[in-house]
């Protein structure tokens, strides 16, 4: 019988497009179940994201540490931040400040002020971050050395104005109602004022020296 060449046709179009379809099939084998279970997996993912958002309607926060003031028999210390939360919804701009003033004559009065801005690795303000600071330091008390065998001091007193930068980590933990928590680890350097000006400082970590390293864990904050 002679083929007609509309049926010559068919049949090149069929062997040319069957190993396509194959192909197709092959690839679409994947069970109906997976599927469901990868779009419930990416729907978890995006609700989960969606309630990560504590600080979408926050604007600033206020953070203090309640602990220092069991030792204001000791010395009077303060230690809080200031926090804006709605310039950039993945990050936070704080500005902590520490204020401490001894009840003698010998140990170091001392102010800083820092600016901080905290990178979020996450896709909320929530969570695990980064951050670079600069800090101010008003430093206040008896002029001299220390060593391992004391303090080598003439009785008089001075005050230091110093300006530093560094990086830290950190971690922060928002609630929906407002209080929040966080700890973080900070190191830096001074650049602008004399390091190891003042007595009672030798092995101590605070500003006195030529760097800057802080931990915080205890301060609480509210959210507004």
């Amino acid at each position: 019988m002679k083929l007609t060449f509309r049926v010559k046709f068919l049949l090149l179009l069929t062997i040319v497009l069957f190993p396509t379809f194959l192909y197709a099939q092959k690839k679409d084998s994947i069970p109906t179940s997976a599927k469901i279970d990868s779009i419930y997996n990416l729907q978890k993912k995006m609700y989960k994201e969606s309630k990560n958002t504590p600080l979408s309607n926050k604007k600033f926060g206020v953070e203090i540490n309640p602990f220092r003031l069991l030792y204001i028999d000791k010395m009077a210390t303060f230690s809080g931040t200031f926090s804006l939360f709605n310039v950039n919804r993945n990050a936070e701009i704080a500005f902590p400040f520490y204020f401490q003033n001894p009840n003698n004559s010998i140990d170091l009065t001392e102010f800083t002020l820092d600016s901080h801005y905290r990178y979020f690795l996450g896709n909320t303000q929530n969570g695990f971050y980064v951050s670079g600071f600069a800090r101010y330091a008003y430093l206040k008390g008896t002029l001299g050395e220390d060593n391992l065998f004391g303090s080598i001091t003439d009785g008089e007193k001075g005050s230091e104005n110093k300006v530093g930068i560094g990086f830290g980590l950190g971690f922060r933990k928002f609630s929906y109602k407002g209080l929040y928590w966080g700890a973080s680890v900070s190191f830096g350097r001074y650049l602008i004022g004399k390091n190891n000006k003042f007595t009672g400082s030798f092995l101590a970590l605070d500003d006195d020296s030529e760097f800057i390293i802080d931990l915080e864990l205890l301060k609480f904050g509210w959210s507004f």
